[in-house]
């Protein structure tokens, strides 16, 4: 083809696609509006606050659970803001895996526009959208390393969406940051609240959105808020949507009324199963379910009243407990302090606890050998092969080498390390205690009198 063909080729397409598509920049602020009219599609109120975010202000943070749709709203909002905001809009997205970007946020954009395609005009490939007037979106998968992917991303008109925003690395979302300048530039951060101290993590600390399960139109009329602040099942409905064993009947024996209006979003049997498999007070709950980020501190999953139990079990047969626990060496576990807080120890053997030692530290360089000679003078009085368990997460690790250096059968536990079950545990912190608080729950340990420590232990677990 020749240079002139070329041109008139290109000039009749750009006539084509110009008078094809639809002027939409009425809803250059109504990103509701755009969506519910233009394309069709009717949204909750969670996504209507989160659209109506984007308008306003520079940031938007939004924790969601499992399956709410949060990917879905995203490529609608990248849509409205090339389609809306005039010449030389830019949208940017971006995720930390190749196939959250192609198949999840992408994968909906090009559904969207292949439906509307005809009044969008434009063109599209698999992670790009070229619409006139230089309007454009592009979709890349960002080095966990650097911000490298975001230099030189200075435009008027700049929305960046990061989907999946708890796998994004700091750097990342430093570079994204320093692109969104201008009075008319957005930021708007998706993900699951799955890990605490990101740089998501801190955003939705300054400012968040949550969207829970409960909120989602497939379970939201199932479920009711009990005093425990946990949601359940109205009792209404357990009745007919529950089988003799407890579980969700198959949704075709429902009332048609009842069945899942959206396939694919989350559903009344995922949230009973993820209840029974890993716990109302699980990290996956939390997370994935709740739409709250993890709870390092495990402590209040304990009521007062088992540890109270624990201790009335030791005293109500003294004899069955001490023969237990004589089949058992003696087992220690040290939490290191290091002039902020206090050291640990507490003495196990089999399933009864027999000590919870408190000391204070100074702050100074000698804390960690302090609590290594306390670990080792307890481990001498008992004898045997008594054995410690070291928290050897920073300071730790000093008390966890002198202990090993002097002979004594010590190992490392890393609480802030990854759980054995990290689909259901935030860390091996929080795993331990869910560990205690099932075995205080099925009254499968007890509590020797500890002395002057009871009063420590009732007030630290109230």
């Amino acid at each position: 083809m020749g240079l002139k063909a070329l041109k008139k080729s290109a000039s009749v397409y750009q006539e084509v696609y110009l008078t094809s598509r639809v002027d939409f920049s009425k809803y250059a602020f109504d990103p509701v509006g755009f969506i519910e009219k233009e394309l069709g599609e009717s949204l909750t109120d969670e996504q209507k606050c989160i659209a109506n975010s984007v308008v306003c202000n520079r940031e938007t943070n939004v924790q969601a659970s499992h399956s709410v749709g949060k990917s879905h709203l995203s490529a609608r909002i990248v849509l409205w803001w090339v389609c809306c905001k005039g010449e030389g809009a830019f949208a940017i997205s971006t995720a930390p895996t190749k196939r959250q970007v192609h198949q999840i946020l992408w994968g909906e954009l090009r559904k969207i526009y292949d439906r509307h395609r005809e009044k969008i005009g434009g063109e599209r490939g698999e992670t790009f959208i070229r619409l006139p007037g230089n309007a454009r979106a592009i979709g890349f998968t960002s080095r966990h390393t650097s911000s490298d992917s975001f230099q030189g991303l200075h435009e008027r008109s700049l929305l960046i969406v990061i989907d999946e925003s708890s796998g994004v690395s700091e750097e990342i979302d430093a570079g994204a940051q320093a692109c969104v300048t201008s009075a008319e530039n957005r930021l708007l951060r998706v993900g699951n609240p799955i890990r605490n101290n990101t740089a998501f993590h801190r955003a939705c600390l300054r400012s968040a959105i949550r969207i829970p399960s409960w909120s989602h139109p497939n379970v939201s009329w199932a479920y009711e808020l009990c005093e425990d602040n946990i949601h359940r099942l109205k009792k209404e409905v357990q009745g007919w949507i529950l089988d003799k064993n407890g579980e969700v009947k198959p949704e075709e024996e429902w009332l048609s009324e009842y069945r899942s209006k959206i396939p694919g979003a989350v559903s009344v049997r995922w949230i009973e199963e993820a209840r029974t498999n890993y716990g109302e007070n699980s990290a996956f709950w939390q997370t994935r379910v709740e739409a709250q980020f993890p709870v390092d501190d495990s402590d209040g999953i304990i009521p007062k009243s088992w540890l109270f139990e624990a201790r009335a079990r030791y005293d109500a047969d003294v004899d069955y407990w001490e023969a237990l626990a004589k089949q058992y060496p003696w087992r220690l576990g040290l939490d290191v302090g290091d002039g902020q807080d206090n050291h640990a120890l507490a003495v196990w053997r089999g399933p009864v606890l027999y000590e919870v030692l408190i000391y204070s530290t100074q702050g100074d360089l000698l804390d960690t050998e302090r609590a290594a000679r306390i670990a080792m003078e307890k481990m001498r009085s008992l004898g045997g092969d008594s054995c410690i368990a070291v928290d050897n997460t920073g300071v730790g690790a000093g008390s966890l080498a002198a202990l090993v250096s002097n002979g004594y059968m010590a190992t490392a536990c890393r609480f802030g390390g990854v759980a054995e079950n990290s689909e259901q545990f935030v860390n091996r912190k929080a795993e331990l205690y869910w560990q205690f608080r099932e075995l205080l729950r099925k009254g499968e340990v007890a509590i020797a009198p500890l002395g002057e420590q009871e009063d420590y232990i009732s007030i630290r677990f109230s």
